[in-house]
C-alpha cells in the first residue's frame, strides 16, 4: 500500500451508513515547460474514504470550503457498484485542519528589519504626557 498524503478544499462531504466520504480539490500551479510550452493551473479531485468512527468528528469540525491535509493510503483498485472496477480508492486515517501558506514572508521580515534599522529617534514622552494627547 502506498502512503498518501494532500493538502486540498473540501469540495463535499458525503455520510454513508458505513463510511464517511470527502471530496477534496488539491490545487496544482502551472509551471512552463523548456520548450516554451505553459502548462495552466489545474484542479485534482480526490475522494477519501473513512471508517464510520470518523462521522461525528468529521460532522464537528469539517464543512464545505474549508482547507485539510489528509493523510492514508491509497489501493490499486477502486469499487464501484460492489464491483472491482479500474482506478484506485483512498483510505483516509487522518484529517486536520491545514494553514494557508504565506507567500509574502520573506517580504515581511524585510520590512521588519528596515523598519527597526531606520528607527533612530527618540520618542518626545513631553508632548505624549501632554493633556490634551
Amino acid at each position: 500500500m502506498a502512503d498518501f498524503s494532500v493538502i486540498g478544499y473540501i469540495r463535499a462531504i458525503s455520510y454513508k451508513e458505513d463510511s464517511v466520504f470527502v471530496f477534496l480539490e488539491e490545487y496544482k500551479k502551472g509551471y512552463k515547460k523548456q520548450n516554451g510550452e505553459r502548462v495552466s493551473d489545474k484542479y485534482l479531485d480526490w475522494t477519501c474514504i473513512f471508517k464510520p468512527y470518523f462521522k461525528s468528528y468529521v460532522s464537528k469540525h469539517f464543512s464545505d470550503g474549508m482547507l485539510v491535509q489528509v493523510k492514508g493510503e491509497v489501493l490499486p483498485y477502486a469499487i464501484e457498484h460492489e464491483k472491482i472496477v479500474e482506478g484506485y480508492s483512498v483510505l483516509g486515517q487522518t484529517i486536520n485542519l491545514a494553514s494557508f501558506p504565506r507567500a509574502t514572508v520573506r517580504n515581511e521580515i524585510r520590512a521588519i528589519k528596515e523598519s527597526q534599522i531606520h528607527s533612530s529617534g527618540t520618542p518626545d514622552l513631553d508632548s505624549y504626557r501632554e493633556e490634551d494627547f
